[in-house]
């Protein structure tokens, strides 16, 4: 039951937003009591982390089945980076707002939690990619993906002024480009332009 509870207010909270759905929602939808739901979660701030976790939990599966399909670097990229703006593709855009603002705590520490995920993903790609010879051999692993995550963030939270005029997927189409065409060797950029035409 705590699965099906679990699943049910992630899939609500995805529609609706964590500060829009009620525990009274997720157990009307569940045909259950709302005391079922307080058996496993005492009230909605430890439902709310249950289900952050479980977003996570379900982004980290979905990554380590993208790197099990042993691509080369610049497809596994592509690859994770779709995936993932296709999972969340019908996500309320007021979702991480509403995360921030609404549970500060529970933000703060998924915000870590994930940033960590996906520098060590970066890093791990970059690393791939340059014993593969398709990125630069020079480049500084660990900058470069910290560099790429802080302009992510930036642009997915509007956070620069000059470039809050660009829909959020033509800059972030912008900056795949600029970056790649940044990290790759002569050999990478054959796939990458292949990539990009896509």
């Amino acid at each position: 039951m705590e699965q099906t509870i679990l699943k049910k207010a992630a899939e609500l909270f995805i529609k609706f937003g964590f500060k829009s759905v009620t525990m009274d929602d997720i157990a009307n939808e569940l045909t259950i009591s709302k005391k079922t739901i307080y058996v496993y979660y005492e009230n909605k701030s430890e439902l709310v982390e249950a289900v952050v976790n479980y977003f996570f939990e379900e982004i980290t599966k979905i990554i380590q089945g993208i790197i099990s399909l042993n691509l080369n670097a610049i497809e596994e990229s592509f690859k994770i980076h779709e995936t993932v703006s296709q999972l969340f593709k019908d996500e309320n855009e007021s979702i991480e707002y509403q995360l921030r603002k609404y549970f500060p705590e529970i933000h703060e520490k998924n915000n870590c939690t994930r940033t960590d995920l996906f520098q060590q993903t970066i890093s791990n790609n970059l690393e791939k990619g340059i014993s593969e010879g398709y990125y630069r051999p020079s480049i500084d692993v660990n900058f470069t993906s910290k560099f790429f995550i802080a302009t992510i963030t930036s642009l997915k939270n509007n956070d620069n002024s000059e470039l809050v005029d660009y829909p959020i997927t033509y800059a972030k189409n912008q900056f795949f480009d600029i970056y790649f065409r940044g990290i790759v060797t002569e050999k990478g950029l054959e796939i990458l332009k292949k990539q990009l035409n896509k």
